[in-house]
């Protein structure tokens, strides 16, 4: 029996195959976009929902920032153009966070797109998985942050899986909507995780990055360092020892530590015994 296959399909399988372990190319969301754009004006050249997932995709620049808004893509250059409180900019000047989120969106648009053509669907409307590896790639903390919740609005039907080393990310996410995966002599488990209400929306970075992702301590070895040397000083009453620790350890915290109080009642207490 003759093989149904052609050159054609086949390429087209060998492209999706590979697009499914590589991933989306995010150098090329940037031309799907303009190109998108550009037949759009031709009446017939682009499907009913080709044309709703150009909307979709126009409509993310506000999604991201509502005071920006898609303008334009000027015919002589294909620069796309972009509304801002400041004037038109051109979408290079975008910050690396916002292109690094529209990236996200228009990939994931062109690949519904791509693997949904008989019969083509509207993006909005595909009710599968998606995978992303690392979702915080690139991402400044505070679009960390926001890129899921901003993901759901785009994709509303749609489930997402994602792994992530991001507390930012976590910080957001739904009770159960988290997996903290650990290994143990080559054996990947399952770890145990506090279940809340509001998930852990009201935790730190540093609760979330110790009590969640499993870090054995936030603090660095020089933190530790100084604090042994004032600690072993104050409990010599060695004022000279542990006043100049605590001079470095001034350089070492944050302006707003209330740790520095403590240290300094304690300083004072040693100087009070000589």
């Amino acid at each position: 029996m003759a093989s149904s296959s052609t050159p054609f399909h086949e390429c087209r399988t060998y492209y999706l195959k590979s697009g499914a372990i590589n991933g989306v190319n995010v150098n090329e969301v940037k031309n799907w976009f303009v190109n998108r754009y550009l037949y759009s004006a031709h009446e017939g050249a682009l499907t009913e929902q080709q044309l709703n997932n150009l909307e979709l995709a126009k409509i993310s620049f506000s999604l991201l920032n509502d005071e920006f808004s898609f303008s334009k893509v000027l015919a002589s250059s294909n620069e796309i153009m972009i509304h801002t409180p400041n004037g038109e900019i051109y979408y290079e000047y975008l910050s690396s966070g916002f292109k690094s989120c529209l990236s996200i969106i228009f990939g994931i648009i062109k690949e519904i797109e791509l693997r949904f053509k008989e019969p083509c669907i509207n993006a909005r409307d595909f009710d599968g998985v998606i995978l992303i590896d690392e979702l915080e790639l690139h991402l400044h903390p505070e679009w960390q942050g926001k890129i899921a919740k901003i993901l759901l609005q785009v994709f509303p039907k749609a489930q997402f899986i994602t792994s992530t080393h991001s507390p930012h990310i976590l910080q957001g996410a739904k009770p159960a909507e988290i997996i903290a995966l650990a290994t143990d002599n080559g054996r990947v488990f399952r770890r145990d995780l506090s279940q809340t209400k509001y998930g852990y929306q009201g935790w730190t970075v540093e609760e979330i990055l110790v009590d969640v992702m499993g870090m054995s301590d936030t603090r660095t070895e020089s933190y530790y360092h100084l604090m042994s040397e004032f600690e072993s000083a104050i409990d010599n009453d060695d004022y000279d020892r542990s006043k100049k620790a605590f001079q470095e350890i001034e350089l070492l915290l944050h302006p707003e530590n209330h740790l520095r109080k403590l240290l300094k009642f304690q300083l004072a207490a040693v100087k009070g015994n000589l």
